[in-house]
């Protein structure tokens, strides 16, 4: 019962939660492979955004330069008298620094001189590095605020801004919408992981694939009834608790020599008590098959067989399963490897229709 991925498999609710209708390594590649995409759209996302960034400061360089091509309102004075300020700031590093190296290359200076040009040189580059992403920031700002400004190129570097923000804002919706999906597949994941550590096998597979298209075909040595179909085939040992009862204690009275015969005779009484114990003793190995209508073993030498609406109570031991049925005070032993795959495929057989 392992099925493909597929992006169109059936998602089945069940009494744990929903289930999608794939095997469980299965659902962990697929886990794996919506993170990869989830991340990888991320990317994508922020390199787009990034464009984004970089046209809308370049949109509020050309707002900043050409004051006289647009009406700025008010509340934009600030801003752009702060970007002009530190435009002309760094316009000044980068005179100086463009002519310490015009110095430099025509080796004017002496060892002192080039020692100060350096000095200048650090100051300038330090402060540019400071002061261009505050520009940045404050032109993308503006960019931000401004309304729309009908003169080339700001009309073009706009519309281009504004088709990077669409792209990224679609991208995020999707990254939204898929990580809700992933949530889920993880939820499902760590619920149906837990039920294989738990149970030894994908319970709440099997019961979504059992509920969706039944339980498989499967052969037994059980003679099937009309109607009846075999379930669960299992190679199990059958026992029995039996009672074991030993006396002690100890004797009254003397013993004494018959002759030379070596025999000794006790005169008097026994006074010991019984202890009753509980042995568990192994009588038969053979197989055990649930079937829609009943749960026999078959033996080597023993067989028996009970209907399932004869069953009383069942207890799931980690090695075994106990099963109580109508006119008889002790259960019988189903000593197994896998008994909470039985009790799985018992619950089955009896739920209600």
């Amino acid at each position: 019962m392992t099925d493909t991925a597929s992006p169109h498999d059936a998602l089945v609710t069940t009494e744990s939660g929903v289930v999608t209708l794939i095997d469980l390594q299965a659902l962990k590649s697929r886990v794996e492979a919506r993170r990869g995409e989830i991340k990888a759209k991320l990317e994508q996302a922020k390199s787009v955004r990034a464009v984004a960034d970089h046209r809308y400061a370049e949109l509020g360089h050309v707002l900043v330069t050409n004051p006289t091509k647009w009406n700025a309102p008010p509340n934009l004075a600030p801003m752009l008298e702060q970007a002009i300020n530190l435009q002309g700031r760094i316009d000044a590093d980068s005179a100086a620094l463009s002519t310490i190296h015009d110095r430099e290359r025509r080796g004017l200076a002496g060892v002192f001189g080039r020692v100060g040009d350096w000095s200048e040189s650090h100051r300038a580059t330090s402060n540019r590095s400071v002061l261009q992403p505050q520009l940045r920031a404050l032109l993308i700002q503006i960019a931000h605020s401004a309304p729309p400004a009908d003169f080339d190129p700001a009309t073009n570097v706009r519309t281009q801004s504004q088709t990077a923000i669409d792209q990224t804002l679609a991208i995020e919706a999707d990254v939204k919408l898929e990580s809700a999906q992933l949530a889920a597949m993880e939820e499902e994941l760590t619920r149906r992981d837990s039920a294989q550590r738990e149970m030894g096998f994908d319970a709440p597979y099997l019961a979504a694939y059992f509920a969706t298209y039944g339980p498989p075909a499967i052969e037994g040595p059980l003679n099937l009834k009309r109607g009846e179909r075999a379930l669960a085939v299992l190679p199990v040992r059958l026992a029995r608790q039996q009672t074991k009862t030993q006396y002690v204690g100890g004797s009254q009275g003397m013993s004494f020599p018959i002759g030379h015969t070596g025999i000794r005779y006790r005169v008097g009484s026994y006074h010991g008590h019984p202890i009753q114990t509980q042995v568990m003793n192994t009588l038969d190995s053979g197989t055990l098959e649930i079937t829609s209508q009943r749960i026999a073993f078959i033996g080597a030498v023993k067989s028996t067989s009970v209907a399932l609406e004869k069953i009383l109570h069942v207890e799931c031991y980690s090695d075994a399963l106990a099963l109580f049925r109508e006119g008889r005070e002790n259960p019988d032993f189903f000593l197994t490897d896998q008994p909470k795959y039985a009790l799985f495929m018992l619950n089955w057989a009896t739920r209600p229709s």
